[in-house]
């Protein structure tokens, strides 16, 4: 269980969220949806105790596990002593996450010569080694291949069946993909919590880098180097993802073109 309670909190004198109420009692994904700079990271950090509240109260009911932006691994030792370590301290299977992670290529390279998306990769199988009650995700599939990032999406689907998920996106699609609710962020206070089934938006734009001429494939056009997607519903980019895979076209880049979070917020 997790509450909180007419929260403020920020940082120095600086307050980022007020007055936040809301409480989460159930197993599943709570997807803290906002433009950058919303306050989600902040709301992120209060429920993991990180960050001291300026007023208000905090109830957490369970062990919390938090990955952050910061990957808070040591750059000077391989993927493996980095795992072998995590292990001896947090307890856990090294071995498990390598393998549900797809990390035998990486294992003897150092964590500094590592690119973004394989750190991400390496810092969440870091999370997975203890298990906890509710996991924190600040913005996970970040800088990740479109395919790494929706296999990151369904094993935190499945994570969820027995545990409690929270996970800050500023991306729709993210939370049309993972999540049982929405808990909407609009500069720092609570603007909109509520099923994920009940949202609507009028229309949903993205655009897609990939390997090959998707005008074949897809109903769109060339904006530049971006190939546009009108969709009904953010749940559509999946389906999208699915057939280009099938077809073994590799995505660079899925993107928002338009901020679906305008409708929201309206």
């Amino acid at each position: 269980m997790i509450g909180l309670y007419n929260v403020s909190a920020g940082y120095g004198k600086a307050e980022v969220i007020h007055d936040m109420t809301f409480e989460i009692k159930e197993n599943g994904v709570y997807v803290i949806l906002g433009k950058n700079g919303a306050g989600k990271t902040t709301t992120l950090r209060v429920i993991a105790g990180i960050l001291p509240v300026i007023k208000g109260r905090v109830i957490r009911k369970g062990s919390v596990g938090y990955l952050s932006h910061s990957f808070a691994l040591p750059n000077e030792m391989t993927v493996r002593e980095a795992l072998n370590f995590f292990s001896k301290v947090l307890g856990g299977d090294p071995d498990r996450v390598i393998e549900e992670f797809k990390l035998s290529e990486l294992l003897d390279k150092k964590i500094a010569d590592l690119s973004q998306g394989q750190k991400k990769r390496v810092a969440i199988a870091k999370l997975f080694l203890k298990d906890h009650e509710v996991y924190l995700f600040d913005e996970p599939t970040e800088n990740l291949d479109p395919v790494i990032a929706s296999e990151i999406r369904s094993m935190i689907t499945s994570l969820s069946k027995h545990k409690t998920v929270i996970y800050t996106s500023h991306n729709l699609y993210e939370a049309r993909d993972i999540g049982n609710y929405v808990i909407l962020i609009d500069n720092g206070r609570l603007a909109l919590y509520k099923p994920i089934s009940e949202i609507k938006t009028k229309e949903y734009v993205v655009g897609i880098r990939a390997s090959e001429d998707l005008s074949k494939v897809l109903d769109g056009h060339y904006q530049g180097e971006y190939f546009i997607v009108t969709l009904n519903d953010p749940s559509e980019v999946n389906n999208i993802v699915l057939e280009l895979t099938k077809r073994n076209v590799k995505i660079f880049e899925i993107k928002e073109m338009k901020n679906p979070l305008e409708d929201l917020l309206k």
